[in-house]
């Protein structure tokens, strides 16, 4: 009786070392920051996570990736393209998650989705994406159509189990690609602290009131350019047969217009 009393406690023990020593290898905490940079229709969007841990969580920088999943609304998208040759140069590391038709507008596209992935060394991360605005249709007033891009979700991978002990278990459909080739594997969603606000892209929009105005005189425009050919073609044929090179144009003010 009493070695059994001795080896319950021995093993009680052990259980209470291991997960203070758990607690202890996953108390680290994370904070983002994301800001929009340039201005006009082509802009980036960076972001640093910090990791604050000590010398126990040093696990972190060893052989960890970092992936953030970053959702654009439907006005604003990653072009493919242009991922694909940053990755093919060892620039950024960025997959889209969907078919993106770069070709749409804002009111016939739906939102997507991309991945950024990277190596964590140290205890700051910094990571852009370069992303576009779509075009908006016209309305009554003009104005600006507002683009809200949110905080991306924040996933780790490590090779150890370190992950595996810090909660539940990576769940199945946390599934992505490793680090951008074929192959997939199981990542951790992590919590974060946001230390900035959702980025705002305010788009400038076509006036509808305007429209009239702007047909009619591009119709002008055009029937201004009729005379302008068929009065040119005989002088333009007579120098011609005369020796000479020079052709004589009218100008008309919807040339300047168009």
């Amino acid at each position: 009786m009493a070695n059994f009393i001795i080896e319950y406690s021995a093993i009680m023990l052990c259980l209470l070392l291991r997960t203070e020593a758990i607690e202890s290898a996953c108390s680290f905490t994370v904070h983002l920051s994301q800001i929009l940079h340039n201005e006009g229709f082509h802009r980036n969007i960076t972001y640093e996570i910090v990791f604050d841990s000590d010398e126990v969580n040093d696990w972190i920088k060893h052989d960890c990736l970092i992936a953030l999943d970053q959702t654009l609304p439907a006005g604003v998208y990653a072009n493919p393209d242009e991922l694909s040759d940053f990755r093919r140069s060892n620039k950024l590391n960025a997959i889209p998650k969907n078919r993106i038709n770069v070709e749409l507008p804002a009111e016939q596209s739906d939102e997507s989705s991309v991945y950024i992935i990277n190596m964590v060394s140290e205890d700051k991360v910094n990571l852009w994406l370069p992303v576009h605005s779509r075009y908006h249709q016209a309305v009554r007033g003009g104005g600006y159509a507002r683009n809200r891009i949110g905080p991306p979700k924040i996933y780790l991978r490590c090779p150890d189990l370190n992950l595996d002990a810090c909660g539940s278990k990576i769940t199945p459909f946390v599934t992505f690609l490793c680090n951008g080739g074929r192959e997939k594997c199981g990542w951790k969603e992590i919590t974060y602290t946001m230390t900035t606000d959702s980025l705002i892209w305010d788009v400038p929009v076509g006036n509808l009131d305007h429209y009239y105005f702007v047909a009619a005189g591009d119709s002008w425009c055009h029937r201004c350019r009729i005379p302008v050919s068929i009065e040119s073609a005989p002088r333009i044929q007579n120098q011609k047969q005369q020796g000479k090179e020079t052709v004589i144009t009218r100008h008309y003010l919807c040339s300047y217009i168009n």
